[in-house]
């Protein structure tokens, strides 16, 4: 008799670990035989899948090397065509023991970070993760934790914390351990007890002292106003990782003296510097000395005095004769700031010449600062807020904003390090109380320059009334800040007060004269202003003084001349047809080829900016021509001709990243 299929011996849950082999049986009784077929979580097994093995009429099936991935619900499936076909499922459970896939590894960390030893793992069950330090167990604290990843993390690393660390895994069928990680505690420079400044007699021996400690132990340099110090000997021992220092020189001057501490993390961290200032007494000099000193400390108080400056380094900059405050919390004030200066001094010659000029102008201003002799006592009279924010914000834009970042990451130079950047916005304003600061020359040479009708050099100091650029469209008030944002205001640039809307070139940053426009779309242009070379050369033409030029007479014509005249007019006439009529072919075929190019791919408005994508490092993950985007989201894009480049940040998966404004 005929008889449906049925499964005598159901299958079951298997529990099986990985590499090992697993069976599911089903048997079957009916008549005629069935056709076995099974399934892994609903998906057909293959008969010619090399990893399964299906025999006796395929009531076994068997898994020859279990793997992490053949976890699931195995069925096998019976029909011989006579009623209901027959179906078992059952489960398999791969149970792995615990193993290690990304163990820690060596690492060096500072001293008060964070470190974070890695340990992931795999299992089934999933195993617990514990750390061993030497042969103890890491405990818990507020600082140490084990992480549900099985990372351990270390808050406010100390050196004890310096060791051999494994990570042990483990579950029910097993425990693992990782091989052990050293982790290296390190400290950077820093010191502990500073060179203490001294006023001695002339001649005398003296004694700095400087101690410093780190991992590595870090080395101690000494600096004479701001460079190396080439005479006097030095004296080094260390013990406990604590380097003591020791110079001993002869004190023919004053001096600034630094203490330097560097290691292998100075780079990141910067070095640890501490000062010391020697200054020779004032019983060591002359009498008749000391009375031309204090007939020359004109106006003496509490706080400094005023004096004419007698230095060289700023000579050039300051006014002759002019008086200066001098500051008396410096033990020698003239000297100390004319160290001050000249070691910054040579800082600067490494700046861009645009930046240099207007720095070093500034530098002599801010340290030998202008002195207003009054009842109260000398007081210094600092430089302008305006002359202070061209320096910052225009002519050293970029060098101001690296020392900047540098002072907050403690990085200095060696020739800036005692000097702080003034703090612009607290001066006082040039335009609301001009006497209660000193104007800079440097930012003043526009009175003595100025051009009218034409522009000399990059037209700096053009103060004529052309208001239209070169495509004509009308200039933007340089007062104002629509439709375009900008820094170059009347408030910083003194070219530009009372300017309104004329074309300028304000600090000479560009070729020449240029304005901000009123078309939204168009940032700035140049304008159409003639070069003082040019303009002399038509008649007519008066210089700003007034002089009338006294240009040589044409000479009398004559037949061959009038023929001369005939013969050119004629040639420049064809050449201006045939120049034309090129001119128009060329169009011509540009008008096509960019119809043919508009129904291809969207056009791509080019808009004139301060800011040049081409002027940019090549990035080939940005995108120049835009996609078909939905409106809605081009609306929230910024406009990139809206930003200023500052510099390089670093590239990532996604495209390079810069600092802007």
């Amino acid at each position: 008799l005929h008889t449906a299929p049925f499964i005598s011996t159901p299958l079951e849950t298997v529990d099986a670990l990985v590499e090992d082999v697993a069976k599911f049986v089903c048997v079957v009784e009916s008549y005629p035989e069935p056709e076995i077929t099974w399934t892994r979580n609903s998906i057909p097994i293959r008969l010619f899948d090399t990893r399964y093995s299906i025999q006796r009429n395929g009531q076994l099936l068997t898994i020859l090397s279990v793997e992490d991935s053949d976890d699931g619900v195995y069925c096998c499936t019976a029909d011989n065509g006579v009623g209901a076909a027959a179906q078992s499922c059952g489960a398999l459970q791969v149970k792995m023991r615990p193993k290690i896939t990304r163990p820690p590894v060596n690492v060096e960390i500072i001293e008060g970070l964070k470190a974070v030893l890695p340990c992931t793992t795999m299992g089934n069950p999933k195993p617990s993760v514990s750390w061993v330090k030497g042969e103890t167990v890491v405990k818990e604290t507020a600082r140490i934790a084990v992480l549900d990843s099985g990372n351990l993390r270390i808050h406010n690393v100390q050196r004890e914390d310096a060791g051999q660390y494994r990570c042990v895994a483990k579950n029910s069928l097993g425990t693992a351990y990782s091989k052990p990680a050293n982790v290296v505690v390190e400290v950077f420079a820093r010191i502990l007890k500073a060179p203490e400044s001294q006023n001695i007699t002339f001649g005398s021996v003296v004694t700095l002292r400087c101690t410093a400690t780190g991992l590595p132990v870090p080395t101690v340099t000494w600096l004479e106003n701001g460079k190396a110090v080439s005479v006097g000997s030095i004296a080094e021992s260390v013990k406990d990782r604590v380097v003591d220092s020791r110079l001993q020189v002869y004190v023919t001057r004053p001096g600034l003296f630094t203490c330097l501490a560097t290691n292998k993390h100075s780079k990141t961290f910067g070095a640890a510097k501490a000062a010391a200032t020697i200054s020779i007494s004032a019983y060591s000099v002359c009498v008749c000395v000391c009375a031309l000193v204090l007939h020359s400390k004109l106006y003496k108080g509490d706080t400094g005095y005023c004096s004419t400056y007698r230095g060289e380094v700023c000579s050039a900059i300051l006014a002759k004769n002019a008086l200066v405050f001098f500051n008396s919390s410096y033990a020698d004030p003239e000297e100390t700031q004319e160290l001050l200066v000249h070691t910054a001094w040579t800082e600067l010659k490494m700046v861009s010449s645009f930046c240099q000029p207007a720095a070093e102008s500034l530098l002599c201003n801010y340290i030998f600062q202008e002195c207003n002799p009054s009842g109260a006592g000398p007081a210094p009279k600092p430089v302008c807020r305006e002359n202070c924010l061209a320096v910052k914000d225009l002519y050293c834009f970029k060098e101001w904003l690296s020392m900047e970042e540098n002072s907050q990451k403690g990085i200095y130079k060696p020739g800036l390090m005692l000097l702080a950047l003034p703090e612009c916005n607290r001066l006082p304003s040039l335009h609301q109380n001009p006497s209660s600061c000193t104007h800079i020359p440097f930012f003043g040479k526009m009175a003595q320059a100025a051009d009218w009708t034409c522009y000399s050099g990059n037209g700096q100091f053009y103060q004529g009334t052309a208001n239209v650029t070169a495509s004509g469209i009308p200039c933007q008030k340089w007062s104002d800040q629509a439709p375009h944002l900008h820094r170059r205001t009347p408030q910083v640039f003194p070219e530009l007060f009372d300017a309104e809307n004329y074309c300028r070139n304000p600090g000479g940053e560009n070729e020449r004269p240029w304005c901000y426009t009123k078309d939204p779309a168009v940032t700035w242009e140049y304008c159409s202003v003639s070069p003082c070379g040019d303009a002399l050369l038509s008649l007519g033409t008066r210089k700003p003084s007034g002089e009338t030029l006294n240009l040589p007479l044409p000479p009398p014509f004559s037949p061959t001349y009038s023929m001369t005249v005939i013969i050119s007019i004629i040639s420049s006439f064809a050449l201006v047809v045939i120049f034309g009529i090129i001119t128009l072919v060329c169009c011509r075929r540009r008008k096509q080829w960019k119809n043919k190019k508009k129904s291809e791919t969207p056009t791509l408005t080019t808009l004139p900016s301060e800011l040049l994508l081409d002027r940019l490092h090549p990035n080939p993950m940005y995108q120049r021509m835009p996609l078909l985007l939905n409106p809605k989201l081009l609306s929230l894009e910024y406009p990139r001709n809206n930003i200023e480049y500052v510099r390089d940040i670093g590239e990532g998966a996604f495209g390079r990243v810069f600092q802007a404004r």
